[in-house]
């Protein structure tokens, strides 16, 4: 019993360890981004506009009234006094298809404004993934600047003593030169991918000190990933929202073809004579309406085939890119194991200092070790990136 209850505490404990780790530490810099953007405040107000704007023409038209007032010619016959009110309208169903076409045009510019949020979210998160990259390149040049202001420091010296000749003593400042420029352009893109960040934070500071990227597993199954992402496309759902309008507007149509009618009240007086009582009318549909039908059920299937190729696509990227983070995952395995068989920058320089290497030697093995690392840390923000992509669809 006790057994059983120690691995469930175990199990416990390594769950939420994987939670923990899970955590995406990009989530309170996009949080506030989402609340400060400029960019989604004013498609906020244009969705909200756009919503109103959805819910007009859907009502009865305006009712007429109509007066008129004659005199005879010669003055003894008199005067006439006309009056007409009357209201027209639609065939009944048809207000009712307009009513459900306001609401399904509301709930498309809801889902235009969701796909909109999303596409400047997604910028934010790839340009902290590049952040942290930057972040990653700045530590190692950091410490190739100490260690190249050691190595100019201990030549230096060595020179002043004579124990080297001037060739030798340039080599260790033009290494120390290329250390120091390095260094300084990484913080030039440091500070304008944070300034684009502020930027989308609608100008207000943000705490961007974040040194790593969030923990996440890569699906082992792609199809079974897709199954629960394929419905969280904006761009799919206005697209299905499309055809489904569409197929509204057909029944409006059809119904807007249909006999419209108008029913009013008119009167006439003449010479203290007084003629009133009801008038109806109904328009008569022959021309006016013709092909508009066929028109709009030809429009519903073309939005059908571009709905279906826009899944294809969909499905097609999703795939391409979940084939390449995969590499990407197997490359960057294969740099760790790599590294951690290679580094051997003490051991360099201690080979250095015995005399054991050349500095040109010494650098030489250096800079091809530095090359690996920087190797591996493009390869680990292409990955980044590339679970970036594949991230966002899965809520």
């Amino acid at each position: 019993m006790k057994k059983k209850i120690y691995i469930l505490l175990f199990a416990g404990l390594f769950i939420l360890n994987i939670d923990l780790r899970s955590q995406d530490v990009f989530s309170q810099v996009l949080s506030n981004i989402e609340l400060n953007n400029t960019t989604l405040k004013a498609l906020k107000e244009k969705t909200d506009a756009d919503k109103i704007g959805n819910k007009t023409g859907i009502n009865l038209s305006n009712p007429e009234v109509e007066f008129g007032y004659l005199w005879g010619s010669p003055a003894d016959e008199g005067k006439r006094v006309d009056l007409a009110v009357s209201q027209s309208f639609d065939f009944p169903t048809a207000y009712r298809y307009k009513s459900q076409l306001s609401d399904g045009k509301n709930k498309q510019a809801d889902l235009t404004y969701e796909e909109q949020r999303r596409g400047i979210l997604q910028q934010a998160r790839l340009l902290c993934v590049e952040l942290v990259y930057q972040q990653k390149i700045h530590d190692q040049l950091t410490e190739r600047l100490q260690q190249a202001k050691s190595l100019s420091q201990a030549y230096q010296r060595s020179f002043d003593q004579g124990s080297i000749d001037i060739l030798e003593y340039n080599k260790t400042k033009l290494n120390l030169l290329s250390a120091e420029k390095a260094l300084q352009m990484n913080e030039v893109d440091m500070e304008l991918v944070k300034s684009e960040l502020i930027r989308m934070n609608g100008e207000q500071p943000i705490e961007i000190n974040f040194r790593n990227y969030p923990s996440y597993l890569l699906s082992i199954n792609f199809d079974d990933w897709f199954d629960k992402v394929k419905e969280n496309n904006p761009s799919v759902q206005l697209s299905e929202k499309e055809i489904e309008l569409s197929k509204k507007q057909e029944q409006l149509t059809k119904a807007l073809n249909l006999p419209k009618f108008s029913l009013g009240y008119t009167s006439e007086r003449v010479s203290g004579t007084t003629f009133q009582g009801v008038a109806v009318g109904v328009s008569i549909p022959l021309w006016e309406g013709r092909n508009t039908v066929k028109h709009q059920k030809a429009q519903t299937m073309a939005l059908q085939m571009q709905y279906d190729d826009l899944r294809i696509q969909f499905r097609n990227a999703l795939k391409n890119q979940y084939v390449k983070t995969y590499k990407l995952s197997v490359l960057l395995k294969e740099y760790q194991d790599a590294l951690n068989v290679t580094n051997n920058k003490n051991l360099l320089k201690t080979a250095l200092d015995k005399g054991q290497l050349s500095l040109i030697n010494y650098l030489l093995e250096l800079s091809a070790y530095n090359e690996t690392v920087d190797k591996y840390l493009e390869t680990e923000r292409d990955y980044q990136l590339g679970v970036a992509e594949l991230h966002q669809w899965e809520y």
